[in-house]
C-alpha cells in the first residue's frame, strides 16, 4: 500500500472576542490565550484594562478540542508545526488588518500580551508581523528558542519587551524563567522583568505595571 501525504492551503474561519471602549481608542491590547483556553473566557481576565479608551482583542487558536468535557483551543502542536506557525501569523495579521478597517486605531498604541502557550505565539507574531507593536508582554512561559533573534532585536528598536513570572508558578518555574532570560541575554536582548507573588495566572498588578501609561 503506497501512502502519499500532501498539503493544500485552505481558508479558515477564525473566532475572536473584543471589548470595545466607549470613547476614542487610544490603545489596542491583543491578549493571546494559553493551552485549552477560549477567547471569550480569557478576555474576562482583563477587565482591569477596560478604561473606556482601550480596545481589548482576544484571538482564539485555530485548533479546538475537548478537554475534560469542555472545549478548549490550541495554537499549535509539534505536527506540521512550521505550517501552523505560518498559518497563525497570517491569521493574526489578517485580524489586525480587519480591525484597522472597522475601527479608528491608526494612531493607537498597540500591544501584544501572551500567556502560557500564547507566549510563543505572541513572540513569533511580534517578530514576524506586518505591523509594528510598541510592547510585547510575556506571562508565565519559557521563550521560544527558534525565534529569529536578529529580527526580534530589530523589532524591539524603540519598542519594549516585558517578561512577567509568578514566584509560585508550579507549571513554569523560576528556573525556566531564568533560562529564558539567559537565552535572550545571549542574543543581546534585555527584557524588563517583573516577578509577582502568585502562581500560573494573569497578575493584574504585574500587567498594569508593565503597560505604558
Amino acid at each position: 500500500m503506497k501512502i502519499v501525504e500532501s498539503k493544500i492551503v485552505v481558508e479558515r474561519t477564525a473566532s475572536y472576542s473584543i471589548v470595545l471602549p466607549e470613547n476614542k481608542i487610544k490603545r489596542v491590547v491583543f491578549v493571546i490565550h494559553g493551552y485549552a483556553q477560549l477567547a471569550k473566557d480569557f478576555i474576562r481576565e482583563f477587565d482591569f484594562l477596560d478604561d473606556g479608551e482601550t480596545l481589548i482583542v482576544a484571538p482564539e487558536g485555530l485548533s479546538r478540542f475537548y478537554s475534560r468535557d469542555k472545549v478548549g483551543a490550541s495554537w499549535m502542536t509539534k505536527v506540521n508545526r512550521d505550517d501552523e506557525i505560518r498559518d497563525y501569523i497570517k491569521y493574526l495579521d489578517r485580524l489586525e488588518s480587519s480591525l484597522t478597517e472597522l475601527y479608528d486605531i491608526s494612531s493607537a498604541d498597540k500591544i501584544i500580551l501572551g500567556f502560557s502557550q500564547g507566549v510563543h505565539t505572541a513572540a513569533r507574531w511580534f517578530t514576524e508581523s506586518l505591523y509594528d507593536h510598541s510592547q510585547l508582554i510575556l506571562c508565565s512561559s519559557d521563550f521560544p528558542a527558534d525565534v529569529d533573534f536578529i529580527k526580534l532585536k530589530e523589532r524591539l528598536n524603540g519598542n519594549e519587551l516585558i517578561y512577567i513570572q509568578g514566584k509560585e508558578d508550579a507549571i513554569v518555574g523560576i528556573d525556566t524563567f531564568r533560562k529564558s532570560s539567559s537565552l535572550l541575554a545571549s542574543n543581546d536582548i534585555a527584557p524588563k522583568e517583573i516577578l509577582f507573588e502568585g502562581k500560573h495566572v494573569i497578575s493584574k498588578e504585574a500587567v498594569s505595571a508593565a503597560m505604558r501609561k
